[in-house]
């Protein structure tokens, strides 16, 4: 047991203790200048200094890790080349997942990947998500994704036209909660796009069916957050034919948009009162829909022809639109008897805003294109005695002004001449 003891003791002794080979490479990875004169350039040079503090308190030096133990290929004094750090050794799954993503796979035009590592965690001073200072920490997360994801060059370089989704983010009711509120349950890049249960190292592109941002997923994913009103969605004309397999009614982000999505009661919103008809009619005016699914044409331009759409025209914030007759997620066809346009709740939804309306209001039709004699006669002939009462009013005002400016200009020098003659 003694010899035993010795042995042990004498291969320690062998062996450099952790800090002391910490040590040993931060006496030139320590010095800034150091690295900076080896590296060549300041951007290699930057990469290569290790600031000893930060290191020692990121979860790699809590741990007590020594520079070797990432850095394997690494065996002596001096060294040129160094091989990549292959995290995979310690963090088997997370690799795994990353190397099947969008942004582990190998570009074929490019021979790289997107990303790595070290573009979201960092290098040297890796922190616990949940520290407010890691690069990944929820309600900073968004800088780590904006710097790929802002730069239009790099996104360019890997077939991705779109560098204005993070400002979009941050402009959005869910962004503005993150950085203005500081509402850390406001969703953020990993919780739409990555894959539940692996968080941001599975993501994949939004036209793979794994992608939570995939149309077949959307409502799901959104439905994280807004089950209620997913629940709602699901009752609704759209959503039962979504649920079966229709590509042609609208999802979330078709009316809410994607990362731009804006308060309700913010202008800037697709859904508020002066864009709403816009939105809705992106579908509704497109003629092959409503020849494929029998729906009316005109919608956007008799309604704005009605006294509601001119009322909105002019302003007037308040007046009907279309979620406030059709409602905004449970939209049922005016056939179905719980339809809030049907028959048999028009006095009811009308009444919101028209207290004490009566029960003729069924006779009435809604969306009608007066100018058409065939389809309400008694409009048709309203609009034409207004047109003839204003072209009169026209005309007589133009009349009196032309007999007033004659008056002026040559009866009335007349008789100034006569009465001075």
């Amino acid at each position: 047991m003694k010899r035993l003891f010795v042995l042990v003791a004498f291969l320690i002794a062998l062996v450099p203790p952790v800090a002391a080979r910490a040590q040993d490479c931060l006496g030139c990875h320590g010095d800034r200048s150091t690295t900076s004169s080896l590296a060549g350039d300041s951007v290699k040079g930057a990469r290569l200094f290790v600031d000893p503090t930060q290191f020692k308190g990121s979860v790699h030096g809590k741990l007590g890790f020594d520079c070797t133990t990432c850095h394997q290929s690494i065996s002596g004094y001096p060294h040129t080349k160094v091989s990549p750090v292959d995290c995979s050794g310690c963090h088997g799954d997370a690799a795994k997942q990353l190397a099947g993503s969008v942004h582990g796979r190998v570009n074929a035009e490019t021979g790289t990947a997107p990303a790595g590592c070290a573009d979201c965690h960092g290098s040297h001073y890796i922190l616990r998500p949940a520290d407010p200072a890691s690069k990944v920490y929820r309600l900073t997360q968004f800088q780590a994704c904006a710097t790929c994801h802002s730069d239009s060059t790099h996104m360019a370089r890997f077939g991705q036209g779109n560098s204005a989704s993070v400002r979009s983010y941050l402009e959005s009711v869910h962004g503005k909660a993150l950085l203005e509120k500081g509402l850390s349950i406001a969703p953020v890049c990993t919780d739409c796009h990555g894959q539940k249960g692996t968080g941001a190292h599975q993501i994949q592109p939004v036209s793979s069916a794994e992608s939570p941002m995939n149309r077949a997923r959307v409502v799901a994913t959104c439905g994280n957050c807004h089950q209620g009103i997913v629940n709602a969605y699901t009752r609704g004309i759209h959503g039962k034919m979504y649920a079966a397999g229709n590509g042609d009614v609208p999802t979330c982000i078709d009316c809410h948009r994607e990362h731009g999505i804006q308060s309700v009661t913010s202008p800037g919103s697709s859904v508020y009162p002066t864009q709403i008809a816009g939105t809705c009619s992106r579908c509704h005016e497109r003629a092959e829909l409503n020849a494929r699914y029998g729906l009316p044409s005109a919608r956007r331009d008799t309604y704005l022809g009605s006294f509601h759409g001119i009322a909105l025209e002019a302003g007037q914030l308040t007046v009907a639109n279309c979620e406030s007759c059709h409602g905004s997620h449970e939209i049922l066809p005016s056939a179905d008897t719980a339809s809030t346009i049907n028959p048999v709740h028009l006095v009811q939804t009308c009444g919101r805003c028209h207290p004490g309306i009566g029960e003729r209001v069924k006779e009435g039709k809604i969306h009608v294109a007066s100018v058409k004699r065939d389809i309400n006669v008694f409009a048709y002939g309203v609009q034409l005695l207004y047109y003839a009462l204003i072209a009169g009013i026209v005309l007589f005002a133009a009349a009196m002004i032309g007999l007033d400016q004659y008056r002026h200009r040559v009866v009335d020098p007349r008789r100034r001449e006569k009465d001075h003659g």
